[in-house]
């Protein structure tokens, strides 16, 4: 879908909205959202970064997802202006236009926008989404001085329903008003948006006194081998913020152990150590979160670029 196809969806006599999941965890979905709690996703948005009718939204992510789509949403809310590019890995190269009030990208164009800082317009405030921040891009957004917001949020909450600042002492998430959090029995996020519905989330969840909170993992990512249960999220961000490189922690099945543990390692122009790998393993985790093996190859992802579980 182009974004000129979604606005004329957008301001079309349809109620509602047909959005597609990113199938992460599990095959794709087709959803369908009311128009009026994108409306109220927006405006959350624009409050929040004080954007209005004067305000620019550059969009370099695809209006096929909730995270494209919600750009143009919070532009005809506002009554400001939206511009948008082809996705690629390689955002804003041809940009001509003035400064940027709001910048839509995943994380590997946030790559090419630190690479190439010195010819970027000015940018008031990008958000990054759709995937994980591997630790060691995450650290060149603080160092560099960036006002750079992670979000937090799926396609069934109508995109981000929390942001945090990223930066040198990052904290928790942060919710936009209107949104209201919990845990469930089993320590999950429940989500409950402004008198529409409550969401129970599979991201196991520990919420401050601040009302912040962190995710620790996915409740339906568990891995049990040996009869003992490891969070593959846990492994996976000690591994990357080490050894800077992204990694996926899977299993497979295993008549000793039920599920062995596997590491998937995407190590690009790295040369990464099998043997320092697992010299830290043993150093940092519990024996159940060792390596039964160790691969190096192209991560599975999604088609927005997430790690691909089983």
């Amino acid at each position: 879908m182009t974004y000129e196809e979604f606005i004329q969806e957008w301001r079309g006599e349809t109620d509602n909205v047909i959005c597609h999941t990113s199938g992460s965890t599990g095959e794709p979905q087709t959803i369908s959202l009311p128009k009026r709690e994108l409306w109220k996703s927006a405006s959350r948005t624009n409050r929040f970064f004080n954007l209005g009718d004067r305000s620019h939204y550059h969009s370099c992510i695809a209006a096929d997802y909730i995270g494209g789509k919600m750009m143009a949403v919070r532009s005809e809310v506002s009554g400001g202006i939206l511009t948008y590019e082809t996705p690629s890995n390689r955002p804003l190269k041809d940009y001509s236009g003035g400064p940027v009030d709001l910048l839509a990208v995943v994380p590997s164009q946030m790559i090419h926008i630190l690479d190439n800082e010195e010819t970027m317009p000015p940018i008031r405030n990008i958000i990054v989404g759709g995937a994980p921040i591997p630790a060691g891009l995450r650290k060149r957004i603080a160092e560099s001085g960036l006002n750079v917001w992670e979000t937090y949020g799926m396609t069934e909450t109508c995109s981000h329903i929390a942001l945090r600042k990223i930066d040198v002492c990052t904290s928790g998430f942060s919710v936009l008003d209107g949104i209201e959090i919990s845990k469930t029995i089993d320590g999950c996020l429940k989500i409950r948006l402004d008198g529409w519905k409550e969401i129970e989330t599979h991201d196991m969840v520990e919420i401050a006194e601040d009302g912040t909170f962190e995710i620790l993992g996915r409740s339906d990512s568990m891995i049990i081998t040996g009869g003992k249960k490891v969070n593959p999220l846990t492994i996976e961000r000690a591994l990357e913020e080490e050894f800077g490189c992204e990694i996926l922690v899977t299993s497979e099945p295993d008549e000793k152990w039920g599920e062995k543990i596997v590491y998937l390692i995407e190590d690009t122009d790295l040369q990464v150590n099998d043997t320092a790998i697992k010299e830290y393993a043993r150093r940092e985790f519990k024996e159940e979160c060792h390596p039964k093996e160790i691969r190096h190859m192209k991560l599975p992802r999604t088609a927005n670029g997430k790690k691909k579980r089983r």
